[in-house]
């Protein structure tokens, strides 16, 4: 009998499997690690463009409004002229905005009394008798609103018309003051420390920030200046200075007037030029002369974009460390930097 003394063979058991080496883990989490941030980056990137398209959206809507307004009464909407927004005897920050005062002539709640009208009595009496605050009271014009009326359609010239304007939900708020229970107005100082006793609905960004709307003066002269210029200017930043010159405007709450943060249009050695740089038509003039540009349209609509500050120094070709406030002259005065900057911008009209 033959008998075998090869060792017998070393079996595992069904029921055991080797566990990872700890080098194995620290390499599938790392892998994780690294996905879950392209992820996260990823889905920021497409949050971001939503809210950009919507923006978009919004703008594009009071483009139309603004332009069937056109159509219908020959003018872009504003129940106060821009000149008198711009009237240096009003002060650097006129009482509403230039976006405030389109969305009453858009959406009605108001009654205007000009200069001209104060000879007739029948339309001074409407005035009088209209239920409302007064919210503008500058340059011999008079501005009433009733909040509670706003959106039942405009009267212009005499004549009751549907509204032009209907806001959605998140695109119109109060962002530069609230109403009280008792049904009076009070300003709300933590969004804007230059407004009065009063508000109006302001046109929203998709980041809860007002959207700037100016138009033009006159079709000739000078891109940007003051009403007092020889000739007068096409275009005036005064409508948009309650919101370029807050403290603490919207959602965000940002400080436009920081020098080290803030808008460009506190900070550029020449604020006219700086907005005429960005509203210019960039195929048009010399890159260093924007006052003599010619404008992209009869009426321009900015929103600050997802960092909420209008044209900032740290955004576009500046930064942090670095700011840029001079996009005329020097390393960075061409029309076309503006399109380095988050901001969205809407141009409407001829």
């Amino acid at each position: 009998m033959i008998v075998s003394h090869s060792k017998p063979s070393r079996l595992v058991s069904p029921g055991r499997h080797r566990g990872f080496s700890m080098t194995e883990l620290l390499v599938v989490i790392g892998i994780i690690a690294v996905l879950a941030g392209i992820l996260l980056v990823a889905m920021r990137g497409v949050r971001e463009t939503g809210l950009r398209t919507q923006t978009e959206s919004t703008m594009q809507e009071f483009s139309k409004a603004c332009d069937a307004f056109q159509i219908d009464h020959g003018f872009y909407p504003g129940v106060v002229p821009e000149t008198v927004l711009a009237d240096p005897s009003i002060g650097a920050v006129p009482p509403i905005s230039g976006t405030e005062n389109a969305l009453l002539n858009l959406m009605g709640g108001y009654r205007v009394l000009s200069p001209f009208d104060q000879q007739n009595s029948q339309v001074e009496l409407d005035f009088n008798a209209y239920t409302g605050t007064v919210v503008f009271d500058e340059a011999g014009w008079k501005l009433k609103v009733d909040v509670n009326l706003i959106g039942e359609g405009p009267v212009v010239n005499g004549r009751p018309f549907p509204p032009y304007f209907t806001p959605g939900g998140s695109q119109s708020a109060l962002a530069r003051g609230q109403l009280k229970e008792d049904g009076s107005l009070e300003c709300c100082p933590q969004f804007n420390a230059n407004c009065t006793d009063f508000c109006l609905p302001d046109l929203l960004d998709a980041w809860g920030q007002p959207i700037i709307y100016v138009r033009s003066m006159r079709s000739t002269g000078l891109l940007v200046g003051d009403v007092g210029d020889t000739p007068p200017p096409q275009f005036s930043r005064a409508s948009m200075t309650p919101y370029t010159q807050s403290t603490a405007l919207g959602e965000f709450g940002n400080d436009q007037t920081s020098q080290t943060d803030g808008s460009i249009f506190n900070a550029a050695p020449d604020a006219d030029e700086t907005f005429a740089q960005i509203i210019r038509h960039p195929g048009f003039g010399e890159p260093g002369e924007p006052l003599n540009g010619t404008a992209r349209g009869a009426y321009v609509l900015i929103s600050a974009g997802p960092d909420g500050i209008y044209f900032s120094v740290t955004d576009g070709p500046g930064s942090p460390s670095e700011p840029v406030d001079d996009i005329v002259d020097g390393n960075f005065g061409n029309p076309r930097v503006v399109e380095e900057y988050d901001d969205v911008r809407i141009f409407g009209g001829g």
